[in-house]
């Protein structure tokens, strides 16, 4: 882990920098062209989600070096591990699923999609990995990554129910017209078992110092 707090800023200030060009550029100012279904996308929220918590952890590690504080910086521990979790499921799914129906070009060459599908997400995590203290995350916790997916899907399918024109379902996996309720209740399920998968794996990471006193006692 490192404390240094001077390190921790440049880092973040990297991050929010880009976040902010990845902003400008998901409004269309480069490309001239807005899309008004951009806020329906999970992959754009959640990076909209962890854009925010950064500006908040900036501006809080920034003040803690200012007044040359010791210690470790942790803003909100377990929403910021909800985020790591929840931002890294974003950049699975985007590129195993939903990149591929694009072009190598539009892939590599469009701002706004290489910084909030690809740099960004990997930033956030290393972000965590690196400069947050670890071994505090309980056994549940790894659980709670279900809720913003979870409130995710609900808004969109019942939003379906009196949307009949434009963009109804955001992703093919949500399709109920098409898939039914039962291949959408499989995909969900799926992902699902992928964001708590994930989430143990990390909570592992997390409190593996722990672990490997617990495992060096028991031989």
């Amino acid at each position: 882990m490192v404390k240094n707090k001077l390190t921790q800023v440049i880092y973040q200030v990297v991050f929010c920098t880009l976040a902010v060009i990845g902003i400008i550029a998901s409004l269309g100012y480069f490309d001239q062209d807005f899309n008004q279904d951009f806020f329906l996308y999970y992959t754009n929220l959640s990076n909209y989600i962890c854009i925010g918590f950064m500006f908040v952890a900036l501006f809080i590690t920034a003040k803690k070096a200012y007044r040359k504080e010791t210690g470790a910086v942790n803003v909100a521990p377990t929403f910021n591990f909800l985020c790591v979790i929840m931002i890294l499921v974003t950049f699975i799914v985007y590129n195993v699923l939903l990149a591929k129906q694009y072009s190598v070009a539009h892939y590599f060459l469009t701002i706004g999609n290489l910084l909030l599908h690809v740099i960004l997400p990997i930033m956030f995590v290393v972000h965590w990995a690196v400069f947050c203290e670890h071994g505090k995350l309980r056994w549940f916790h790894p659980l709670l990554c279900l809720v913003m997916p979870l409130i995710y899907v609900v808004i969109i399918l019942v939003r379906s129910l009196f949307v009949k024109s434009g963009l109804v379902y955001p992703y093919f996996f949500l399709n109920v017209d098409e898939l039914g309720w039962g291949g959408v209740i499989a995909y969900i399920a799926v992902l699902l078992v992928i964001f708590v998968a994930i989430g143990y794996l990390f909570y592992c990471f997390d409190n593996w110092q722990t672990i490997r006193k617990k495992l060096r006692k028991q031989k």
